[in-house]
């Protein structure tokens, strides 16, 4: 027959494998952003008009255009949303008076 003290132990060590495996999981916690928070996070950094959101490798593109027509170009990482890239670029006749 098994002392109190070992069957004691076996319980604690059955009780705590389920916290030690989800402690040592190597998987990401987190999913993606969804498209929604892409283009929040778009209109947050100055996109008036999305033309054009798609996810390829990781990232999420989005190609729009200010309140006052210059094309903007972001790309954001999937993971959690951070800008990777932002790319503003003037109309012509903005340009020209400069």
């Amino acid at each position: 027959m098994l002392s109190r003290r070992t069957t004691m132990l076996a319980v604690l060590a059955t009780l705590a494998l389920p916290t030690l495996a989800a402690a040592q999981s190597t998987e990401p916690s987190e999913r993606p952003i969804s498209m929604e928070d892409a283009r929040r996070i778009a209109t947050e950094n100055g996109v008036a008009r999305i033309e054009e959101i798609k996810f390829d490798d990781g990232q999420w593109k989005v190609e729009g255009r200010d309140s006052l027509g210059s094309e903007i170009e972001i790309k954001l990482r999937a993971s959690d949303g951070a800008i990777m890239k932002l790319e503003r670029e003037r109309p012509a006749s903005a340009k020209a008076g400069n």
